[in-house]
Order: C-alpha cells, then sequence, then structure tokens
C-alpha cells in the first residue's frame, strides 16, 4: 500500500505556479487540481483525501479560479451539488466581497 501512495505521488501533476511542493490537502491545490486537473487527477485527489473532505474544502474555502464550463462539470458531475454561489468561483465575475 504504501508502494502505492508512492507511486501516485510520482505521478500526480503540481497545478500551482507558486510552489514544487504542494500541500495535496490545502484548499488551493485541491481548487488548482480541480480547475486544470485532468479526469485521473481528480479521480485520484478524491481517493486521497475523500469526496466528503474534497466537498467541505470546495465549499468553506472558495477560489476564484474556474471558467463556466469547468465550475459546471465539476459542481455538478463530480461532486454531485445541487447549487454553487457561481460569483464565488467564476473567475470572471467581479470579487465577491461578502
Amino acid at each position: 500500500m504504501n508502494q502505492d501512495r508512492f507511486c501516485y505521488n510520482l505521478a500526480m501533476q503540481n497545478y500551482s505556479w507558486y510552489t514544487n511542493k504542494p500541500d495535496h490537502q490545502s484548499s488551493d491545490y485541491i481548487h488548482q487540481t480541480l480547475a486544470f486537473g485532468s479526469i485521473k487527477d481528480i479521480q485520484n485527489l478524491k481517493k486521497e483525501i475523500g469526496e466528503k473532505k474534497l466537498v467541505k474544502l470546495f465549499l468553506q474555502e472558495p477560489k476564484k479560479v474556474y471558467t463556466a464550463p469547468s465550475l459546471n462539470l465539476i459542481s455538478k458531475f463530480i461532486l454531485h451539488l445541487k447549487s454553487v454561489n457561481e460569483q464565488k468561483y467564476l473567475k470572471s465575475t467581479p470579487r465577491y466581497t461578502r
């Protein structure tokens, strides 16, 4: 099992532009992977941190890194959410101040 985890970490892409050693539990890393990662990367992320924690971090710490199509895919088909406040997630909307 440890060998599988090691191979997973070697295969995982780094979608964070600001570090070479991303924290796989951080909301920044999670949003970058959801927004820019492949389906395989997202599946691996769900396996590593669990779907409940992934949904919790997605909702509690929103990041404005998504396009409308990617937010739709992530929220409805990957995280199975009924609705999200698009203003908190879409990079094309004005900054959310509340």
